[in-house]
């Protein structure tokens, strides 16, 4: 865990001189921050491998096999009606985005009150191509017996590769596959094998709204321990709306939005089901840096948290 900390704190150092404005390594023309220069010069054989469409083309499941696949991916553009294309906190998202997301998440009362839990996250978001994207999430778990002190521990890594089915101008359908890796610890309930696959949905519903919605099964492999689920079934649904222009100062395209996301164990010794709910914001700060924080809380399955207070920050380049 000590080179863990260590790892996320330069992290935290580069990031914090990328909002400083410091420039390496690029035209004088282009506005960027040193992270953006520097992810985007580690990331070049994979940015460039396909240059994006002059005239972008909608994507389907007739031209799946012919289409999208050696076209690189582009911020679509955004026009004064259109609801933004942006990940909200924890919902799986249904289009591409190249950014460095870091998340925090604090559980207040988990399991009946016994136990209250953090995690920090670093996430990584590639596009390959617009129909092919490879993510990867990793970080940190905390726990915190009641009465105890905290134990924090590497988590587990998971892969991500995602496939864009459709997309048009107004609505994204995409599927992937988390692979999670056992290269966390046990003292945190880490150390876990498993497979999601999972369908996720977003659509524009004009007047800059927006729907975000998901639907995947985690299945356990190993690690669980006895009595572990056959299968984790997993959805959500969240309606959005921006209410600001993106180029408001520091509070552009301010999105208010309220996430609900529902867990239920299939084949388990005790089938639970666990609905939350999660009213949120996301606005953007600075040039392609974004802000989003929010409070989760149960609606079924109340002993299983309290709450959960979230903020997240991303990072475009």
């Amino acid at each position: 865990m000590k080179y863990g900390v260590s790892s996320y704190l330069s992290l935290l150092v580069v990031l914090y001189f990328g909002l400083s404005g410091i420039a390496w390594g690029a035209p004088p023309q282009e506005d960027l921050f040193f992270h953006q220069r520097l992810l985007r010069f580690v990331f070049k054989p994979i940015i460039d491998r396909y240059p994006p469409e002059e005239h972008r083309q909608d994507l389907g499941l007739r031209n799946f096999f012919t289409e999208g696949w050696t076209e690189g991916w582009a911020e679509p553009d955004e026009g004064p009606d259109d609801a933004p294309r942006f990940r909200l906190l924890r919902m799986q998202r249904a289009f591409w985005e190249r950014e460095v997301r870091l998340t925090y998440n604090h559980t207040f009362g988990a399991e009946d009150g016994e136990v209250e839990e953090q995690e920090g996250e670093f996430e990584l978001e590639l596009p390959i191509s617009r129909r092919f994207l490879i993510e990867f999430e990793g970080g940190f778990v905390g726990l915190k017996p009641d009465g105890g002190s905290w134990k924090r521990r590497v988590g587990d890594l998971k892969i991500i590769p995602e496939v864009m089915l459709v997309e048009t101008h107004a609505l994204s359908f995409s599927s992937g596959l988390v692979i999670r890796t056992p290269t966390g610890s046990e003292a945190v309930g880490e150390k876990r094998t498993s497979l999601t696959p999972y369908f996720a949905l977003w659509r524009d519903l004009g007047h800059r709204i927006g729907v975000h919605t998901y639907l995947g099964a985690e299945f356990p492999v190993d690690g669980f321990g006895p009595g572990a689920p056959d299968a984790v079934v997993q959805y959500g649904i969240a309606p959005a709306i921006t209410v600001t222009p993106k180029q408001t100062p520091y509070l552009g395209n301010l999105t208010f939005f309220v996430e609900t996301n529902g867990e239920t164990d299939r084949g388990s010794t005790d089938d639970r089901t666990t609905v939350t709910l999660l009213p949120g914001a996301r606005w953007l700060v600075l040039k392609d840096v974004w802000v989003a924080a929010g409070y989760e809380f149960p609606v079924t399955n109340t002993d299983a948290l309290d709450g959960r207070a979230w903020v997240s920050f991303y990072f475009d380049f």
